[in-house]
């Protein structure tokens, strides 16, 4: 039985560590701008063209980051809900388990962002720095999964 409760347990925690960090992600991304589409901004508005090619990628641009700025408003609320159907069928610990699966890749995710290389566990434990914040994300991470255990059957 026991057995039966532990492999329950790693599977809700993969499936709350997806939902949480995709979430996250789509939520996160849109409050960045993409550098590469502002140099492609710049350059479009130093050519200042007549030509409609250049006016189409502008419009796109713009387009562009509106989608951006409405998925992330929508990942805001989903994240929103997402917490409170956790909360709704499990419980406050399952809820703040998922919680804390966010948080942990937040820092990882601003990485990401700010390099503008893929997330790479090997690369990233190689280049990311080693600071304090660090190693609590990533104890938290491990220390996810019992404390997961407990809330679904002790809690």
């Amino acid at each position: 039985m026991i057995i039966i409760r532990i492999i329950i347990t790693i599977i809700i925690y993969f499936v709350l560590m997806f939902l949480s960090i995709n979430l996250l992600g789509f939520f996160v991304r849109g409050l960045y701008p993409n550098k590469q589409l502002n140099e492609l901004k710049i350059r479009l508005k130093e050519l200042d063209s007549k030509d409609s090619f250049y006016n189409f990628i502008k419009k796109e641009i713009i387009k562009g980051e509106q989608i951006e700025k409405f998925i992330s408003i929508g990942a805001f609320f989903g994240i929103i809900g997402y917490l409170y159907v956790i909360f709704r069928f499990w419980n406050i610990g399952v809820t703040i388990v998922a919680l804390v699966l966010m948080l942990t890749r937040l820092q990882s995710l601003i990485w990401e962002i700010k390099t503008g290389q893929e997330f790479n566990p090997i690369v990233a434990a190689l280049s990311m720095p080693k600071d304090t914040l660090y190693y609590i994300n990533n104890f938290l991470t491990l220390a996810a999964l019992p404390t997961l255990y407990y809330f679904l059957y002790y809690f």
